[in-house]
């Protein structure tokens, strides 16, 4: 009994270790996908607001859906509001946004990925919250994202 015992207590364990590896690896495919996704860098120019303005539109385009692909990555995976900013600074420095709190395309991409997440409405209005500051601007910015998705 003793041997079967410790069998099933080390199959138990190696389940839990599987699991987490698989859990661990989707979020890693996931990030690089996104990594990948967000690999090249844009052209941009600062106006006199200090906000950045893409050279094209498909460098906004390309830049809002690296935004709502990150943030659904995010949303599934889990974390905390500063690691999310954190990543979307990050993102932001890749594609040579300079400004990207002020950047439209940000707040519409996170909107974007969280309507792509399949959250509800409750949900939406706390990550609206939590993330924007409570910035009314960035609020309806990411309720557009949202809206053209849903």
């Amino acid at each position: 009994m003793p041997i079967r015992a410790g069998f099933r207590a080390c199959a138990l364990a190696g389940a839990a270790a599987l699991a987490a590896t698989s859990l661990a690896c989707s979020f890693s495919y996931s990030s690089k996908s996104f990594s990948d996704s967000s690999g090249s860098s844009s052209d941009s120019s600062s106006d006199s607001s200090g906000s950045s303005k893409s050279s094209s539109e498909s460098d906004s385009k390309e830049y809002r859906e690296d935004v709502a692909s990150y943030t659904r990555a995010f949303v599934t995976s889990g974390g905390t509001a500063s690691s999310f900013m954190s990543g979307i600074g990050d993102l932001a420095h890749k594609r040579g946004i300079t400004n990207w709190e002020a950047d439209e395309n940000t707040w519409i991409g996170i909107g974007r990925g969280l309507g792509r997440s399949k959250i509800d409405e409750v949900q939406l209005g706390v990550y609206q919250t939590n993330w924007s500051g409570g910035d009314a601007n960035k609020i309806k910015l990411i309720q557009k994202g949202w809206d053209q998705v849903s």
